[in-house]
């Protein structure tokens, strides 16, 4: 059963997409289990397609979607300088391991796994800009030294172009990657709270003060309720969907 092309790309749709991958494998199944049947057995019972619909895009993202990738974007160097003040006496050292460092310390490793992840952040984020900076026909992007004020400046460039990238066929990669980069990021600055606040109702009290846990759930901080992840994101493509249609 094919994807419907309008979907959004992003997480509202994630229900859909794994209600429409289940359907696919239970009819790969069924054909299996025609090709041993014979009478007098029962005929197997076709599944049943799924009811639920998707989202769509307007053209690639719905409008509750792109905002949350806005966050997310606007989000990356606050947690980005969050994780970098972890880095205990090795703040800013991975500048020197970049592309611009001596030839004989490019594949030297770096002192902190922390600086690595946010070099490997930075030069996603200029790959960006420099193929949408090639693609709009602007000039090409100033050269920087690697560091939080390069990555900074970076991010408020592409947040300055957001409306016209998201419009793009080709963001549905942009975006996504976004939004695993902030998860990633959250993960690893895991002790503050503001960076794993969802932005879902609570199903029960209906308050906005659901948190990502440690040990991967969900929880309300209001009423206590717990959720997964499963429960989550079917819970934010849902109110997702219900805001859509409410506009």
């Amino acid at each position: 059963m094919p994807i419907n092309p309008h979907t959004c790309a992003g997480p509202c749709s994630n229900h859909y997409r794994t209600a429409v991958d289940a359907y696919d494998h239970a009819q790969h199944a069924h054909t299996e289990t025609l090709t041993t049947w014979h009478p007098p057995l029962p005929y197997p019972a076709p599944p049943e397609p799924p009811t639920i619909r998707p989202t769509l895009g307007d053209p690639v993202w719905c409008a509750r979607c792109a905002r949350t990738i806005r966050t997310a974007l606007a989000d990356l160097d606050d947690l980005a300088s969050l994780a970098q003040a972890t880095v205990d006496g090795h703040r800013d050292a991975g500048a020197r391991y970049g592309k611009t460092g001596p030839v004989s310390k490019i594949n030297a490793p770096s002192p902190s796994p922390v600086t690595d992840t946010l070099d490997e952040l930075y030069g996603a984020l200029v790959e960006v800009e420099d193929q949408w900076r090639e693609a709009r026909g602007y000039q090409a992007r100033p050269q920087r030294a690697r560091g939080g004020h390069a990555r900074r400046l970076t991010i408020a460039w592409l947040l300055d172009e957001l409306d016209a990238i998201l419009l793009h066929p080709g963001s549905a990669a942009f975006g996504a990657a976004t939004l695993a980069w902030q998860r990633r990021l959250r993960t690893l600055t895991k002790s503050d709270p503001l960076a794993r606040r969802s932005p879902i109702r609570c199903s029960r009290c209906s308050e906005r003060q659901i948190t990502r846990r440690d040990d991967g759930y969900y929880q309300c901080g209001s009423c206590e309720k717990l959720m997964t992840q499963t429960e989550h994101d079917r819970e934010f493509a849902e109110q997702a969907d219900q805001e859509v249609h409410a506009s």
